[in-house]
């Protein structure tokens, strides 16, 4: 008898049924395997449960803390745990009472550990049932099957949990890690002192504050000086409720009795000393920020500056919430405190008396406190808040010569909804590349928006490679992310501590000694930082630099004709480029609001050479008598292609742009300038600098978050590169007339050109 095909296939669905059957029938879980499944799934979240206890830092104390984790533990499972009884109950399926614990542990370990919770339950439970099944009385009699299924089961999720504690655990990894030889033609070291060295002052320290706070008693009984509060409560007119009490229960006090209270450091002796504030940025409120920045004071203390670092830690996250509106009044809070200096230095008895420079203050904030100095720097020069004219400021005015933005946000607050821009003061801000926290170089945004009119301003930034946004302050240190997030962050590249703070400690005395004792010898650190490398750590630096001389010849922004300059009458030119555009300079987050010009060349297969000039108009028209050129260059990752190849051909310029090797090469290009005689001279731009490569930071241990939490690995960052117009043979730049980029060394890249002038 010969069976019909569908005959054939019936019987064979039939045998394969009844072999599964038969498998789950023997490998079905019993009693045994619930209960371990169970206490599995309680243990895992206890320890959660401590886990965000100890985490939990709301500043009533750790067993509070814990009692409140164990708290919501309990009662959170609980609930979860009745309604999937609930649920299952009417459908009576599964074991409701080990579903719903089950269920509500990888809830409540998703809070503590976010994306964690359904990767370690699952892991738990399975380590649970075969342990559980293992020792039971039952295994010995167990079907061979499920012998096995729960030895390889239970041997595969411990392996795994214990793969994924350990990478947990450690610090992550130096994959990738950027590696530039040092260039050739190193600057000669500056010869200056060594601006982080403690200096020849003895330092004393001192409180100042309200005298009646309880939570913090450096600043309440034992205060040095006793410090009226200030109303606040005119920003905060939205800020009721149960946040609001919650947050006056906490401090002892509400948004209209802020208190005034710093920590001081100050040279011993007599003397008129430059003011110094520094204001923390946003972190847990009762982690004492403004205690992070001792190292900074002693150091300029001793070296002949008043240091004044500023609590504001009752503006910061915690309780569940951020205050709204706070990041006005972090910046209106420091010209509170400035009035109390002034007050003081005018007071007859007073310790401070006569002892202040009021003529050279500066302000210095860390992240959002970066971004308060420059909000302080615009209320300083108004009458009225401009988001609530009703908001009158008081008698500020204050000589405010310099700005420090250390790591800072920008854009969280938005004078009446647009960028605040400001004249006329030096600014100096520091970046990490591997900052986890902004990890948009965002004080390079306000570097853009400090405008200087006139000599001796100046502005700079420094962005430092293995850096990141916590270690400039010594309580934030290595986890910018906080724990227990913290731990998803790869700190292996990261400077030791100590190392990143000589970065600060370095650039932010040079930067006061220069603004407010005159020193203009540091000055050269900021043009380029090669010059003082035996200052700084073994890391790579970029830098900008632009002063208060500086003219623009074109800066790509002024209108859609790619042929035009800034300066009139100017023409702009190129050859054999595959790249040649004005748009948006892209960042990490979002791009920088205005234009640069991207070129970019690939003479792979091509003996072409790529140029790219701007021709100066006459110098009669505009009269010009500056000594440097000023070239503002940054590297992308953007692939360019052969000219005439459209974006679906593929080339060999294809592979050596995605080539894990270019991540470590330098750029270089000849640049030649011509005078107005004819005569031309051409140079290696390496011969004033080096063009370094994006700095490729992996923020996480596995790439997934990277993408998720960053978006992007790197973003271009600017150099300043300066050529004195005398090695060209020029006496000044009233003989240059054309600037030709000749794109003749690196074989294929892509660089945005935000900025060509002249500068003295």
């Amino acid at each position: 008898m010969v069976l019909s095909p569908l005959s054939t296939l019936k019987r064979w669905w039939t045998t394969l049924r009844d072999w599964w059957l038969h498998v789950w029938n023997n490998l079905r879980p019993g009693p045994e395997t619930g209960r371990g499944v169970f206490w599995a799934a309680v243990i895992v979240a206890l320890v959660a449960a401590c886990e965000g206890g100890v985490n939990l830092r709301s500043g009533f104390g750790l067993a509070i803390d814990l009692f409140f984790a164990l708290l919501v533990a309990l009662v959170g499972i609980s609930l979860i745990t009745l309604l999937v009884v609930m649920l299952l109950g009417i459908f009576r399926r599964l074991p409701a009472k080990l579903s719903g614990v089950v269920l509500g542990s990888a809830l409540f370990l998703s809070l503590v550990l976010p994306a964690s919770g359904f990767i370690f339950v699952p892991l738990a439970i399975f380590c649970g049932a075969a342990l559980s099944t293992l020792v039971s009385g039952h295994f010995a009699t167990a079907h061979i099957s499920k012998k096995i299924a729960a030895v390889i089961l239970g041997l595969a999720s411990l392996a795994t949990v214990v793969t994924l504690v350990t990478i947990l655990a450690r610090e992550g990894n130096e994959d990738d890690l950027v590696k530039v030889a040092p260039g050739t033609a190193e600057p000669a070291l500056l010869q200056a002192p060594d601006p982080s060295q403690v200096g020849p002052l003895p330092v004393k320290m001192l409180f100042y504050g309200s005298g009646t706070d309880l939570r913090r008693p450096e600043y309440g009984a034992t205060a040095a000086l006793k410090t009226p509060t200030v109303d606040a409560s005119p920003f905060f007119k939205d800020f009721k409720g149960w946040k609001q009490w919650l947050r006056r229960r906490y401090w002892g006090f509400g948004m209209d009795k802020l208190p005034l209270n710093a920590r001081v450091w100050y040279p011993a002796g007599e003397g008129k000393f430059p003011l110094v504030l520094i204001v923390h940025g946003n972190h847990n409120m009762a982690d004492f920020s403004e205690t992070g920045y001792d190292y900074l004071g002693k150091l300029l203390a001793s070296r002949g500056f008043i240091f004044a670092s500023i609590d504001e830690n009752f503006l910061n996250s915690g309780l569940f919430h951020d205050p709204p509106k706070q990041q006005a009044v972090r910046g209106w809070m420091l010209l509170e405190h400035l009035r109390l200096w002034r007050q003081w230095n005018a007071e007859s008895g007073n310790l401070f008396a006569g002892k202040v420079d009021l003529d050279n203050i500066a302000l210095m904030g860390h992240s959002r406190g970066g971004e308060a100095v420059a909000t302080a720097a615009l209320f300083n020069r108004l009458q009225f808040d401009p988001e609530d004219a009703t908001i009158a400021f008081k008698d500020y005015g204050f000589h405010i010569k310099t700005l420090v933005a250390i790591a800072p946000a920008d854009g969280q607050y938005k004078p009446t909804g647009a960028p605040r821009v400001i004249e006329n003061v030096n600014y100096l801000t520091l970046q990490g590349a591997n900052d986890g926290d902004v990890s948009s170089f965002m004080g390079s945004w306000q570097f853009d928006r400090v405008k200087l009119t006139e000599a001796p301003w100046f502005k700079a930034e420094i962005y430092a490679y293995r850096a990141n946004h916590g270690q400039f302050n010594t309580v934030w240190g290595r986890s910018d992310a906080g724990e227990p997030l913290g731990r998803y962050l790869n700190t292996k590249p990261l400077l030791p501590p100590e190392e990143q703070r000589r970065i600060s400690k370095t650039y932010v005395t040079a930067f006061l000694e220069a603004t407010l004792k005159g020193k203009r010898e540091y000055l050269p650190l900021f043009r380029d930082y090669r010059v003082g490398r035996a200052w700084l750590p073994q890391t790579l630096f970029a830098n900008r630099y632009l002063d208060g001389t500086y003219q623009p010849i074109a800066e790509f922004r002024e209108d859609a004709d790619v042929t035009s300059t800034t300066l009139e009458g100017g023409r702009i030119s190129a050859e054999n480029l595959s790249v040649w555009r004005e748009a948006r300079i892209p960042s990490r987050s979002s791009d920088r609001g205005y234009n640069g010009v991207f070129l970019g060349w690939n003479r792979n297969h091509n003996d072409k050479i790529p140029v790219y000039s701007i021709a100066l108009p006459d110098s009669k028209a505009e009269p010009r008598r500056q000594q440097r050129l000023v070239v503002s260059l940054a590297v992308t990752d953007e692939k360019a292609k052969e000219p005439g190849k459209n974006s679906s051909d593929k080339d060999e310029g294809d592979k050596k742009n995605g080539d894990d090797k270019s991540k470590d090469e330098v750029t270089d290009f000849t640049i030649e300038l011509e005078s107005v005689q004819g005569g031309k001279q051409a140079l290696p731009l390496s011969r004033f600098g080096t063009l370094l490569p994006m700095f490729r930071v992996h923020f996480t241990k596995w790439g997934f978050l990277d993408e998720y939490a960053y978006e992007k690995a790197a973003e271009p960052v600017f150099q300043t590169f300066e050529l004195p117009l005398k090695v060209f043979g020029m006496d000044d730049s009233r003989q240059l007339r054309t600037i030709t980029l000749r794109f003749d060394k690196t074989v294929t890249k892509v660089v945005i050109l935000s900025r060509v002038g002249l500068e003295q």
